[in-house]
């Protein structure tokens, strides 16, 4: 019976609230989806949507709360972003009087997402990082990049206003002339916070590669997909719009020790670079939460949000992974546009790619959409109209 049951929560809609959606579709447990806005997601046929709160007011967590309370059993709770995921870990203590919450707690959270204390960690247990630098926005000058080789590459310690304020997630420095002209930008925009400056690694997209996994409450990694991202965008600091599932044991066994070092436990998405200098795997980020394709993880045989249910729920879990497996994932539509016409919009135009060249990049292994399915296709019709408006109103300005 549905009643009987313990339903979901998912904190954020778009592509990450999707993929979580799709993991529980072949199950009869409720999901509710929390949004700021309506995006494509009210449209699937699998969850049921509900208007929040902005999470970053006092009212967010109050609401939260009182909904979950009023549920005849207590859901699992799921965030896609940073904007949801912070207030959900400071008030778990809180929340889990009225839900259950499948990932860390507080005080190991705050030092995983504070880049500067991740990279302290993976020094600790032999896991390679760049050379980096750790300090407020409000403190920054020309001296911080002391000892440091250019390009260098700008990002928040914890992003959540970062790209708000300066359009992007990171930045790179090619030289200190952009240097100083960022750090003009912090002073102009009056932005505070704290910073990572760190040496860019060489490589093109295809070297950043991605581990999502589940980790139980004894920091054992359960269930995996690796893979590497064939497009981002913006080109050099961007968000994926396309990548290849593809096992690396290295990965696997870094991320393993790492995991079981610093004692997490949840659902989270470990970024590595490979440095073709020295050969090695490069420490970039963790996200603890789901990431943007964690959709490829379950069509690589992987359903990590079902295991993380069941396993905080007291079910017996299994090991999962599939090392032989390879699947190509994208947003499709929005990867074409940016292939065809976004890199070169954004001055990125060696990026760029003719529709044939396009297909190719994505050919010789299945193919997986972030959006389309034919048992739920309004997502992706929503989707693919709202990018055709968008283009529109690129080309009526001109």
């Amino acid at each position: 019976m549905l009643e009987q049951l313990n339903p979901v929560i998912i904190l954020g809609g778009n592509i990450n609230g999707l993929g979580i959606v799709r993991s529980f579709q072949k199950t009869d447990i409720s999901v509710y989806v929390f949004i700021q806005q309506k995006d494509f997601i009210t449209h699937s046929h699998f969850c049921k949507t509900v208007m929040c709160p902005d999470p970053k007011s006092d009212d967010f967590e109050g609401f939260l709360y009182q909904y979950c309370k009023g549920m005849t059993n207590k859901p699992v709770i799921f965030a896609t972003a940073d904007v949801f995921l912070i207030p959900l870990i400071r008030n778990k203590k809180k929340l889990e009087e009225v839900a259950y919450i499948p990932t860390c707690d507080q005080e190991l959270f705050d030092k995983l997402i504070e880049k500067k204390y991740l990279y302290q960690f993976a020094e600790q247990v032999g896991v390679a990082c760049p050379k980096t630098k750790n300090l407020l926005a409000e403190e920054i000058d020309m001296t911080i990049t002391d000892g440091m080789l250019y390009p260098l590459i700008v990002k928040p310690s914890v992003n959540i206003t970062f790209q708000k304020t300066f359009g992007q997630k990171a930045l790179l420095m090619d030289n200190p002339k952009d240097m100083r002209q960022f750090i003009s930008e912090v002073q102009n925009k009056k932005y505070v916070g704290p910073l990572i400056i760190q040496e860019y690694i060489p490589g093109d997209m295809t070297t950043l590669h991605t581990i999502t996994s589940y980790a139980d409450r004894n920091s054992e990694i359960r269930g995996y997909s690796i893979g590497h991202k064939i497009r981002q965008y913006p080109a050099r600091t961007g968000t994926i719009t396309a990548g290849l599932v593809e096992h690396v044991e290295d990965i696997l066994d870094m991320s393993k020790r790492f995991v079981k070092a610093v004692g997490f436990y949840g659902i989270s998405n470990i970024e590595y670079k490979y440095d073709e200098r020295d050969g090695l795997y490069k420490l970039m980020e963790i996200n603890p939460r789901t990431g943007l394709w964690n959709l490829s993880v379950l069509e690589s045989g992987v359903n990590l949000p079902l295991m993380a249910y069941r396993d905080i729920l007291g079910e017996t879990i299994s090991d999962e992974c599939d090392k032989e497996k390879k699947l190509i994932w994208a947003i499709t539509l929005f990867d074409l546009l940016v292939s065809l016409r976004g890199y070169k919009a954004n001055g990125e135009a060696e990026y760029a790619l003719s529709y044939k060249a396009w297909r190719r990049s994505l050919s010789g292994t299945r193919k997986v959409d972030a959006i389309f399915r034919w048992n739920d296709p309004m997502p992706s019709i929503v989707h693919a109209f709202s990018l055709l408006l968008y283009s529109m109103k690129k080309v009526f300005k001109k």
